[in-house]
């Protein structure tokens, strides 16, 4: 169970002290650099030890996972970050297998890559993430090692760097390699085969749910402009809190004021996926009921057929009216947000 970017899991905390090593520079006049982890501000004249890359900085003093320096004829900031992406391994030992038991060199410089990733569109930053991997093809060990980190960074359910549409051309590039045992390789098949149902943009596969009163409709059927999609469970705290936060949300109160008889603004649809129907039934009289459809999967069909990919409990995807999905494995932070850029 994780915390939904809500507080500091151990994933987090470690990350916390990694991305010190590489940080976004605000620039201002004042040059004024924040951290990834909190509100610190330090002046990049108090920071020789860091070298300015347009808007990355990066803390370049391990001698086992040197830089290459950004020629200073590349004054553009985004081609800065680009061209850093290409070369950012032309140094590394690839055939170095010690350095996989030292985080502190190729884990540090990987959390390093992946936020200057951050910061170049998709093309090019899908391009650099194959180019790395086939580099890597030098040593199968370091391959593999490679792969997990991407696994653990991009795929991960506590990973705060998360993404699975990078993770995508990792998984292309890996699945062709023919680099790694097969028992990885069904792993990773797998995990492309999950990241390419209900992606960000389609709609969301439609199921049947069933209500405490034994009736049951479909996902499709619901007439609502958006929608929260939230699998949850009975005796899940964390599942609590989040219905909580939704219910006193400051930013969601004025759109659930605008449900009526007539018309439904916002719906949350609270999904148990389990087996234990009957302690999810003498859970019902505790949820919410106003702008709330609470129900369960009778038939099992989404966990045996596998048809979100739910790697935890509590997962949230957020739907419009078509239910297509708008975000997808997301926060309650990130549904307010898109409320906010809405006004």
């Amino acid at each position: 169970m994780n915390s939904k970017k809500r507080c500091l899991t151990n994933f987090e905390r470690e990350l916390c002290m990694k991305i010190s090593h590489i940080l976004l520079v605000l620039i201002t006049t004042a040059f004024v650099v924040v951290t990834g982890c909190g509100a610190k501000k330090t002046m990049v004249a108090e920071q020789p030890e860091y070298e300015l890359d347009g808007y990355v900085l990066i803390q370049n003093n391990n001698p086992l996972f040197p830089i290459p320096k950004v020629p200073a004829s590349i004054t553009n900031e985004k081609e800065r970050a680009i061209h850093l992406s290409k070369h950012f391994w032309d140094l590394f030992s690839f055939n170095d297998t010690s350095l996989i038991s030292q985080p502190e060199v190729t884990e540090q410089g990987f959390v390093d890559y992946i936020h200057v990733l951050n910061y170049i569109p998709f093309k090019y930053a899908s391009r650099s993430i194959k180019y790395m991997l086939l580099k890597a093809q030098e040593n199968p060990d370091m391959y593999a090692h490679l792969a997990s980190l991407y696994q653990k960074y991009y795929y991960d359910a506590d990973s705060p760097f998360r993404n699975e549409e990078l993770y995508m051309p990792v998984l292309e590039t890996v699945l062709r390699s023919g680099m790694l045992p097969e028992d990885e390789q069904e792993m990773y098949a797998f995990q492309q085969e999950m990241i390419h149902k209900n992606r960000v943009g389609t709609k969301a596969t439609d199921f049947v749910y069933t209500l405490p009163k034994g009736n049951w409709k479909r996902l499709h059927s619901i007439r609502s402009n958006y929608v929260i999609l939230f699998f949850s469970q009975p005796d899940c705290p964390l599942c609590e809190t989040i219905i909580d936060n939704i219910n006193n949300s400051e930013v969601l109160k004025p759109v659930f004021s605008r449900n009526s008889f007539s018309r439904s603004m916002l719906t949350v649809l609270n999904i148990y996926p389990g087996s234990d129907v009957l302690g999810w039934r003498n859970s019902v009289n505790t949820m919410p009921q106003k702008n709330w459809i609470n129900a369960y999967d009778r038939s099992r069909i989404l966990t045996n057929n596998r048809v979100y990919d739910i790697k935890t409990i509590p997962t949230i995807y957020f739907l419009d009216k078509r239910k297509r999905i708008i975000l997808k494995d997301t926060s309650l932070e990130e549904i307010e947000s898109f409320f906010i850029s809405k006004e």
